[in-house]
């Protein structure tokens, strides 16, 4: 996914609040002839299970051994189905790992020149020389259209689809400019930042059997965006921990030597 933006770059971002439900095993049914199923309020990325964490009686699943997503009526991937009956007392909570909610709107007044990313104060310059055969000529970067040009020979500006049209990042003049021409195209458009991959932190504890808190690395992560397992058994945001800035505190100790993990998106 790319998004062009103004202001904090991606990386600085606070974790996103990642969507979570809960509900038991009485809430489940058959949708579309699939027995064990629930239709939950946010489509699933890509229809892929691993977008979800799903936690029953405190135990986390395995996805597609233990669920599947499918489309519901209207092709949406919003069907949660299990792959074995549960007991209707069962205790079930999910957490859409693929949906988080970020501001990108900077407040009013707070952006100048110097909080401008580099690619809205600079744009990129292509020069090439004519030999009066060539009209193609491949440019750095892929335009959104020819209208994001201006296109100079000897400088001249040049008229779209009169003096060029644009396919991809190649620009085809209609007639070859003239030997020793000189050619500089600039790009107007704003270009496009990569996001790249969200960043995890695990931190490792071990527990006493007395305290209750724990200080994280990081600070700025909400309760239910963090996975915290306590000797591989998942945790429930607000019933059995919350976070608090870095303090992470159970509402019980965990039990002495306990293996604590606490992993969340920096």
């Amino acid at each position: 996914m790319s998004d062009s933006y103004i202001g904090v770059p991606f990386v600085n971002r606070v974790s996103p609040n990642f969507l979570k439900e809960d509900f038991n095993g009485s809430n489940l049914s058959t949708i579309n002839g699939h027995a064990n199923s629930y239709e939950l309020s946010a489509e699933v990325p890509g229809a892929n299970a691993e977008n979800l964490m799903v936690v029953i009686d405190n135990v986390i699943q395995q996805p597609d051994v233990a669920y599947i997503i499918r489309e519901n009526s209207s092709n949406q991937p919003k069907i949660l189905n299990f792959q074995g009956t549960l007991p209707s007392t069962a205790s079930i909570y999910v957490v859409h790992r693929g949906i988080g909610g970020f501001s990108m709107k900077p407040p009013t007044g707070s952006v100048g020149a110097d909080e401008l990313a580099t690619n809205l104060t600079s744009f990129t310059t292509d020069t090439f020389t004519g030999n009066n055969s060539t009209t193609a000529y491949t440019l750095s970067e892929t335009p959104p259209n020819a209208n994001s040009l201006l296109v100079f020979v000897d400088g001249i500006l040049q008229k779209v689809t009169t003096n060029f049209t644009l396919s991809g990042n190649t620009l085809t003049f209609t007639g070859a400019p003239d030997t020793g021409a000189e050619i500089e195209i600039k790009h107007l458009a704003v270009r496009s930042i990569i996001r790249r991959a969200p960043d995890f932190q695990l931190d490792t504890f071990t527990g006493d059997g007395s305290d209750t808190t724990f200080t994280l690395t990081n600070s700025g992560v909400p309760t239910n965006s963090a996975f915290v397992f306590v000797n591989g058994s998942a945790m429930k945001p607000t019933t059995d921990y919350t976070i608090n800035g870095n303090v992470l505190t159970f509402t019980s100790a965990p039990a002495n030597s306990a293996v604590i993990l606490v992993r969340y998106q920096i």
